[in-house]
């Protein structure tokens, strides 16, 4: 699979397969995380992966899933077998500002999770000082975001967007249609 096509098949699955990932792919996500680009070189981001029955079940309560969709948080059942959580270092960075660095680093992970066959969330809201106590993480680490991780057990598709709604939604099938703006939308000539 090149690039382009990855990118165009990666879509967000909030439902899960109950099979674990191996922890060698889910470390190959972070290596594919590291190599991020990062401004200055710094690379201030750490990472936490995370397969842990006890833990797994002790964060679910403190993300919130699809708010678009009525139902769109996984049921027991469905819910991921793994999270990465993306910490930023600021003994690294001491500033805190670490959005750029982690978008870079969960999208490569995004990416190469589609080339494993494998589907992801990007979770941004989230309660931080719930994870960082559950995760027990130094005081120098700052949760930034998690990544869910696992086989997908639902459809996403991308879909044209009309008129401006931006809201994804579920189709009779239960696949998650996300609306997109079309080229002609954001290229400016």
């Amino acid at each position: 699979m090149n690039v382009y096509d990855a990118i165009k098949a990666r879509r967000t699955v909030r439902k899960f397969k109950q099979e674990r990932v191996p922890q060698k792919n889910l470390e190959i996500l972070v290596d594919c995380a590291r190599m991020a680009a990062y401004g200055a070189n710094m690379q201030p981001l750490k990472f936490r992966i995370i397969t842990n029955d006890n833990e797994l079940t002790e964060l679910f309560p403190y993300i919130k899933w699809a708010g678009y969709l009525a139902d769109g948080a996984p049921k027991e059942g469905e819910r991921p077998c793994a999270y990465i959580a993306v910490l930023g270092d600021t003994s690294v960075k001491s500033n805190g500002a670490f959005e750029t660095e982690s978008g870079a680093a969960v999208t490569n992970m995004m990416l190469e999770a589609v080339e494993m066959g494998l589907a992801t969330c990007w979770l941004g809201a989230i309660n931080r000082a719930e994870i960082h106590n559950i995760l027990s993480l130094s005081d120098n680490l700052q949760v930034t975001y998690l990544l869910a991780v696992g086989y997908p057990a639902q459809e996403s598709r991308m879909v044209d967007m009309q008129g401006n709604d931006v809201k994804y939604y579920l189709d009779e099938s239960g696949t998650v249609n996300v609306p997109k703006r079309s080229m002609e939308d954001i290229l400016i000539k």
